[in-house]
């Protein structure tokens, strides 16, 4: 009995307890090796991205996998996608760092970088450069999308139905730290979710005639805090933030605070509210130029 328990025991430190092996690493070089990767991957596996371009179309994405660029890696389409680029699938969580998605086109007007139909989407460093969305995100309702110290460039069709984050469905929404450049006519983030959080980014029109910078027509528990707006003079719409519930939801919180803003509209209004609730409206430092005009009320 006593060398049957030093045998466990060893056993037992050998392989740490047997807590599970570590998930594993898989390294690809080109979209025909990422492709049979993505299939062959276990859940919660790393898929490693070395340097390059990557033609991908509706690359779906069927179980928990991180997708990690080392080093400059655009994910671009030379074709129509019926979705996006990345498509991950329902039940299905993705985490991505360090990629470019750039280019995608669909039928629809509504092809993504991500077309995000699963549980939660992690979006590290990345840059979603002249998509019709950056990312669309139609997945379930419980399911938590968060964007982080990442770019949304010149994305927008320019019909006004397409986004450079468009929040379809979802739990929460929470963006830190990134960029929104000239999103085209349409909105620079559009959630529909029930709690959305936005702190410490850019918004910026450019040339894009750009409408709202947040929309969130769901209502909902909303944070809009140190943040920096630039409203051009030509926008499609002269208001920055939109709050109703024209799509449903609950008008439980709005707090727009600590906010750097730039107006150039001569129209310019900080806030649709079109419900019945009270903002916090405070701590934000408005700039007007070249005759701009910006109303907080």
């Amino acid at each position: 009995m006593k060398n049957f328990f030093i045998i466990i025991v060893a056993f037992m430190t050998f392989c740490g307890g047997c807590a599970g092996p570590a998930a594993a690493e898989i390294s690809v070089s080109d979209a025909a090796a990422l492709e049979k990767a993505v299939a062959k991957a276990r859940k919660g596996e790393t898929i490693l991205l070395a340097p390059g371009q990557y033609d991908l179309t509706d690359l779906k994405i069927p179980r928990d996998l991180t997708l990690k660029g080392e080093g400059e890696v655009v994910f671009y389409t030379t074709r129509p996608t019926e979705k996006g680029i990345l498509n991950p699938l329902w039940d299905a969580s993705l985490r991505v760092e360090n990629i470019r998605f750039k280019g995608a086109r669909a039928p629809d007007f509504n092809g993504a970088g991500i077309r995000h139909d699963g549980m939660d989407l992690t979006v590290i460093n990345c840059i979603f450069d002249t998509n019709e969305d950056g990312i669309l995100a139609t997945g379930q309702d419980e399911g938590v999308v968060t964007i982080s110290g990442s770019a949304f460039i010149n994305n927008g069709y320019g019909d006004g139905y397409s986004h450079g984050i468009y929040m379809a469905s979802g739990r929460s929404l929470t963006i830190t730290e990134s960029r929104f450049t000239g999103t085209r006519i349409g909105h620079h983030v559009k959630s529909l979710a029930a709690v959305t959080k936005i702190t410490g980014s850019n918004f910026d029109d450019a040339d894009g005639k750009t409408s709202y910078s947040i929309d969130a027509s769901k209502g909902g528990n909303v944070v809009i805090t140190g943040n920096s707006f630039i409203q051009a003079a030509d926008g499609d719409n002269s208001t920055l933030i939109n709050y109703d519930q024209t799509r449903g939801g609950g008008a439980d919180a709005l707090v727009i605070s600590g906010n750097r803003i730039v107006n150039r509209n001569r129209n310019g209004r900080l806030l649709r509210n079109g419900t019945a609730l009270v903002p916090i409206i405070e701590d934000n430092e408005i700039t007007n130029e070249a005759g701009g005009r910006l109303s907080v009320k």
